[in-house]
């Protein structure tokens, strides 16, 4: 038995007491109405008049029944529209109300006057029979979470049947958000078989399905088709095209894995399927031009994630480390993946939720400025090398604007740039479009509504405030209003309709009227910071002090809706240079596992079941496991 409690509840009639409670006054206590339990028709209940020829103190309680009935009726929904929507009922001396139990008025009632609900197994169902007639939200939902605390494998088929026929839409996400988060121990069960396709479908075509690899969807798939005993003893025909294969996101998983499926199916549709997923893994290049649905990540985590960067402890090194803030703890983790580039102050861009790291320096030894080119795909862990920018370009600031990439400006540590270079994912080759006017390094760039901003910087030994503007569509650049800070910044943050570029003062400019408009100053210097912007708040990532020449692993975070900052997770080291983005990223990683994928043979091994051979077995798994890279 579990006691509910509602703060809402008390307050809740006040939002329409201007109107609906006058009205219910008036109507109740001109007719000193009470509920009456009909004895002779089980959950019935006559709303009546009580005789008035009563006593001075029999009178008085009747009147406070009265009013507790007003407020009762404030904070129903079903007799707020009996009363003041114009219904026969407002004239009627007696309104019958049918289908309540008489245990369900009373724990409605306390609930109305005390703000707690008790509830238990025996009475919550026709608790909320009675809750969802007269149409009171709080104790529904209180109902609801009830419902959802006991829900197993056993009775989740029964509670789905009750959200149903109540409509009770929420009710029906939070049982769905149940088997999204358990879905690997409940797909080997018989409940699971006993849900309907379409329900299955669409539970398994969702990106909130807590799976940390992509073949855990495809068995679950393959056991609401087929029994554990049907696929031991290999009864298993794919000629017929599976619905429930539809929802498998096969490029997801690794092509070692792939090819081995192809090799033990059939000719069948799945083996078509299995093989278009070969070439994509094989059109490594062309893949953010590839994606569909089939593509994007079983995750809605956007992170905030840096890459690169320069240390100054115990000596200069450059980092080939990413780190990310775990929204769920609200920390700072690490993740590694071969091949990573040393860079710092890389131009950063995101296209389809791939990371291109762009030019960039390597200044550990002498000056050096980079021409080379990355791109990191968090589906697999994995950087690829593009094509290299036609010339060097370190301090460069990197837009992506319709697809295009674009590379702007800088200086190689010989002279300063005003050279402006696109990339063509499609072909991955880079071209030169129209240059700047003059020259500018240590600039900040962003794109806002298919046209590029460039924004102050360094022109030789001087500070500059001009403000430029690239559109696509003509190639060409326009001159905008300066910018009211001369200064040098490294990137700048695009909210909606608004551009910020930072020193130890921020300013924002807005396209629509050409202006600039001062905003809460930064509580502390950032130069050389990594700069991200996610759910309109702009993340300050380290840095270092110019005047006092050290790096600083401190991080503040910009609220533009309160004009505020505030001090975020401390990063774990000193370090500036680094170039941060927003990007989703898989499960596996927040949840830390610990290798992506050479210890997941060690759960299949627990959990999984033998495969007849077309459809492969657990060392299958086990075998490319052993064989993985990363």
């Amino acid at each position: 038995m579990h006691l509910l409690h509602s703060t809402a509840a008390d307050n809740h009639w006040l939002h329409f007491v201007s109107e609906v409670f006058q009205l219910l006054k008036r109507k109740i206590l001109a007719k000193r109405f009470f509920i009456k339990y009909v004895f002779e028709r089980p959950c019935s209940f006559i709303l009546c008049p009580r005789a008035t020829h009563c006593s001075n103190r029999h009178m008085s309680k009747l009147e406070i029944a009265s009013m507790q009935i007003c407020h009762s009726m404030c904070h129903c929904l079903f007799c707020r529209g009996m009363f003041a929507g114009g219904l026969r009922e407002m004239e009627q001396e007696e309104v019958h109300i049918h289908g309540i139990t008489y245990n369900a008025m009373c724990k409605i009632l306390n609930f109305i006057y005390t703000s707690e609900l008790e509830l238990s197994v025996n009475s919550v169902q026709e608790t909320l029979a009675a809750a969802c007639q007269l149409q009171i939200p709080e104790v529904i939902k209180f109902c609801c979470d009830f419902l959802m605390s006991w829900v197993d494998e056993e009775n989740i088929l029964d509670v789905y049947r009750l959200a149903d026929h109540y409509d009770l839409k929420h009710l029906s996400e939070q049982l769905d958000s149940y088997i999204l988060k358990n879905f690997t121990a409940f797909s080997r069960t018989q409940v699971y078989r006993q849900l309907p396709l379409q329900k299955v479908y669409s539970l398994l075509s969702s990106n909130r399905l807590e799976v940390n690899y992509e073949f855990e969807v495809y068995d679950g798939a393959l056991f609401y088709h087929y029994s554990p005993e049907e696929l031991e003893t290999d009864q298993v025909s794919l000629m017929e095209p599976l619905k429930l294969l539809e929802t498998v996101r096969f490029p997801l998983m690794e092509p070692q894995i792939l090819q081995r499926l192809h090799d033990k199916l059939s000719p069948c549709p799945l083996k078509d399927t299995v093989a278009d997923a070969l070439m994509y893994h094989k059109n490594e290049c062309l893949q953010p031009m590839l994606q569909s649905s089939q593509t994007q990540l079983r995750s809605e985590f956007q992170c905030v994630v840096g890459f690169g960067g320069m240390h100054s402890t115990p000596s200069i090194v450059l980092s080939d480390q990413a780190k990310y803030l775990n929204p769920l703890l609200g920390e700072w983790r690490h993740f590694t993946a071969a091949l990573a580039p040393r860079m710092s102050n890389q131009g950063i861009a995101v296209l389809n939720n791939f990371v291109y790291l762009i030019g960039g320096d390597n200044n550990v030894s002498g000056f050096r400025a980079e021409s080379r080119c990355w791109r990191y795909d968090p589906r697999h862990n994995r950087w690829f090398q593009i094509q290299s920018l036609q010339q060097e370009h370190a301090d460069l600031s990197v837009c992506v604007v319709d697809n295009y990439i674009y590379a702007v400006a800088g200086r190689d540590y010989h002279e300063d740039l005003r050279e402006v270079e696109r990339y063509d994912p499609k072909t991955n080759t880079w071209e030169y479009v129209t240059p700047l006017k003059k020259e500018v390094y240590a600039h900040a760039g962003a794109a806002l509504d298919g046209k590029m901003y460039i924004s102050c910087g360094r022109r030789g030994e001087d500070y500059l405030k001009e403000l430029q503007c690239y559109d696509p569509r003509t190639d060409r650049w326009d001159v905008l209003a300066d910018g009211p800070i001369r200064t040098d910044i490294d990137t700048s943050p695009v909210l909606p309709s608004l551009i910020s570029f930072f020193v130890l003062q921020v300013a924002c400019y807005k396209p629509s009227t050409d202006q600039w408009t001062n905003v809460c100053p930064l509580p502390a210097g950032h130069g050389e910071p990594g700069i991200a912007v996610l759910d309109n708040r702009i993340y300050v990532l380290g840095g270092r002090s110019h005047n006092r020449g050290i790096r600083m692993d401190y991080v503040h975070i910009y609220d533009a809706e309160r004009d505020c900052w505030e001090e975020g997770p401390q990063l774990e080291d000193d370090i500036s240079g680094m170039a941060a983005c927003v990007l989703t990223l898989p499960r596996a990683i927040l949840m830390e596992t610990e290798k992506w994928l050479s210890e997941w043979h060690a759960d299949r091994m627990k959990h999984h079941l033998d495969f007849p051979p077309e459809v492969m077995s657990v060392s299958d798994w086990e075998e490319f496991d052993n064989s993985s890279e990363d």
